[in-house]
């Protein structure tokens, strides 16, 4: 029985599915697929239902693979929220409740819908050509595929920054706890105060309790993949905003194939950012989509957004509402329906402000706190090194990072976009956000997160977005033009070949333009050399199962530093004490211990057979180091100072494990 070209259609979302899982499973194995089952469960589900109910059947409904986009990232919302209240009412987060909280919510929704007769409707068939969804699905998995570029041959997808340990370790604490944690013990009795965003920590516990028989840090790695479904969102976003889906996908492609900032963020491991980012997506496309057409439970969808990027990312919640309050402030400018411009701004920042406000409680009391003269000359410190204008050079780093056609094409989409007013005030609000947090570099207001404002590895993958949009504007309105200057023309080949000839100088000049890059900057292969041994490697990871099945949980291990080294994810894999946690744990108050343990690090470092330094091991009641030689450029200068073989040529000390490039060492008093 052969498959006729209209009946297509119908099989695409199953062919889709299959190619999926298919490339998942190449990339993955098992684990991967065990992934996606959970991923289904724990955020498709609630997410589906609640975008059944809120968006119903009509010409402006979603088609298939818009849903498959949209809904677990409206389940990342809700997972978060739940991981919230459950912990407020004191009902453990474990499989049953996971399980519980989801079917709990779904059902009815589910229930609901196909009463109000939307979930009868619902089909597989496709608002969009099938060969735009065919070329987003393979850029997608494009995108994925330079996510795990850097992957090092013996080595893991961890980066060696603080914040992918950090949330790694704060869903560990979710998944042995069952709540949100309310200190860091017993792993840092220091720290009293748990104050790190749990949404993604959030997400990955639910995900762990689902198959507990995974390992987290594997599960990090393998959802880093994720993030690929960011630019599944701008396509529906700027389709929906545009109704063109040629600027759709074009948006799409420049986000996946040219943006700076969306894989210099899954490099060094901003998670937390990145799940903000599609969080922001959202907000963005459901606020438009109300002031389009008036329906209110667009509103509540908005609102929870809201909520619970605040749970996930702070600088990203202050960015979103940023753009809900100017978006609807220029609705009331240009548009004459005030009065559903005034509900929107209201009932979206109220709903996200209430539904967020326990956490909300919890960082203004840690705001209150007065932060030790010797952490805000450090934070000052970081926030000029790592400013936008020290950093905005930074999209040369890699020859598949950089995106100046992105700028070239946004000026020419921006330029034609401004006589449509409703898709100005959209645009415009969108970036007078990100501007007016660029603006912070120098009034420097002090809410969460504002030193992190400025750091380009922050800005440039939040200007990529709309930039994008603006480029997949410019670059169809340019093949417009083209195409229909030589509609005339005698070149019979140019004629009837315009797209393929515009494609093929487009991406003629980028390759052109990456490749003069590389050879005029040697620095971008050193660049690209450090992200692979910039990685957690095997070897660090089977000393630290050695860690574990060899020494007492009770155990405390001296690490050599706070951030950028492989011994922070100790606590993560091993489960064991560190003394040297993690910048982003230790908030509020944490330099006077830090910068005093990093002072004694170095003496044990350069000298570990004094009596200083046994004095200092025994003061922490210390029984192993742990030195590995994989860390990042932040502590390369400290790092250096180490020497396995002086701790191997004293008495004091005994190598208990070694492989390549990971020590662990026995203190003997």
């Amino acid at each position: 029985m052969h498959l006729r070209y209209k009946q297509l259609p119908k099989v695409t979302p199953l062919f889709v599915g299959f190619f999926i899982g298919f490339v998942i499973f190449l990339l993955g194995g098992v684990y991967a697929l065990s992934l996606i089952g959970s991923i289904l469960f724990v955020l498709f589900l609630p997410g589906f239902s609640i975008l059944q109910v809120a968006v119903s059947a009509s010409s402006r409904e979603f088609d298939f693979v818009e849903k498959l986009i949209l809904s677990p990232i409206i389940g990342i919302s809700f997972t978060s929220l739940i991981a919230l209240y459950l912990s407020l009412l004191n009902i453990p987060i474990n499989q049953l409740t996971v399980i519980v909280s989801t079917l709990s919510v779904s059902i009815p929704l589910l229930a609901y819908s196909w009463k109000q007769g939307g979930l009868k409707k619902t089909s597989f068939k496709l608002s969009t050509p099938l060969s735009a969804y065919f070329i987003l699905l393979l850029l997608m998995v494009i995108s994925i595929i330079l996510i795990l570029i850097p992957l090092p041959t013996n080595g893991l997808l961890f980066p060696m920054g603080d914040d992918p340990a950090t949330s790694t370790f704060a869903a560990t604490l979710i998944a042995e706890q069952g709540k949100i944690p309310q200190s860091w013990a017993p792993y840092y009795p220091e720290q009293t105060a748990f104050t790190f965003p749990p949404g993604y920590p959030s997400v990955i516990a639910f995900l762990y309790l689902l198959d507990p028989l995974e390992i987290m840090p594997v599960l990090v790695a393998l959802f880093s993949g994720f993030f690929a479904i960011i630019h599944g969102a701008i396509f529906v976003l700027t389709r929906r905003v545009f109704n063109d889906y040629r600027i759709a996908l074009c948006s799409a492609a420049f986000s996946a194939l040219l943006s700076v900032g969306f894989y210099q963020m899954i490099n060094t491991g901003r998670f937390p950012a990145l799940v903000g980012i599609a969080l922001t997506l959202n907000l963005l496309l459901f606020s438009y989509l109300y002031s389009i057409t008036g329906k209110r439970k667009l509103l509540l969808v908005a609102g929870v957004t809201l909520a619970s990027l605040f749970m996930v990312y702070s600088v990203a919640f202050v960015t979103a509402a940023l753009f809900v309050i100017l978006f609807f402030l220029f609705s009331l400018i240009f548009f004459k329906n005030r009065k559903k411009s005034l509900l929107g701004v209201a009932a979206i920042t109220s709903i996200g402000l209430v539904f967020s406000l326990p956490w909300v409680f919890t960082i203004v009391s840690r705001l209150t706190v007065q932060v030790p003269p010797r952490e805000y000359e450090a934070l000052l410190s970081w926030f000029s090194k790592y400013s936008i204008q020290n950093e905005m050079g930074f999209a040369n780093n890699l020859f598949m990072y950089y995106g100046y056609w992105l700028l070239l094409f946004g000026i020419i989409g921006s330029l034609i976009i401004l006589i449509r007013k409703r898709r100005c005030s959209f645009l415009l609000a969108w970036f007078l956000s990100i501007v007016l947090l660029m603006v912070n570099e120098v009034v420097k207001i002090q809410f969460p997160g504002w030193f992190y404002l400025q750091a380009g590895s922050f800005l440039n993958p939040t200007l990529s977005l709309p930039l994008s949009v603006l480029a997949g504007i410019g670059f169809v309105k340019v093949y417009d033009f083209i195409k229909n200057h030589f509609q005339n023309s005698s070149r019979k080949f140019i004629k009837n070949k315009t797209r393929l000839v515009l494609t093929a100088i487009l991406f003629l000049f980028t390759f052109s333009l990456g490749t003069i890059i590389v050879l005029q900057n040697p620095e971008i292969s050193r660049d690209f050399s450090f992200l692979q041994v910039n990685r957690f490697s095997t070897a660090d990871y089977n000393a630290m199962m050695w860690i574990s099945n060899n020494t007492p949980k009770e155990v405390v291990i001296f690490n050599d530093h706070w951030v950028g080294t492989a011994g922070t994810w100790i606590p993560v894999v091993s489960h064991r004490r560190i003394l040297m946690p993690l910048l982003s744990i230790s908030e509020v108050g944490w330099t006077d211990k830090m910068f005093t343990r990093e002072d004694e690090s170095v003496i044990i470092a350069s000298d570990p057979n004094s009596k200083e330094a046994l004095d200092i091991l025994q003061k922490y009641q210390t029984s192993y180091i742990y030195l590995s030689d994989k860390y990042s450029g932040q502590v390369e200068e400290i790092r250096k100072s180490y020497n396995v073989s002086l701790f191997l040529q004293s008495s004091h000390y005994e190598l208990a494990f070694n492989e390549e490039n990971a020590w662990i060492i026995r203190v003997i008093y």
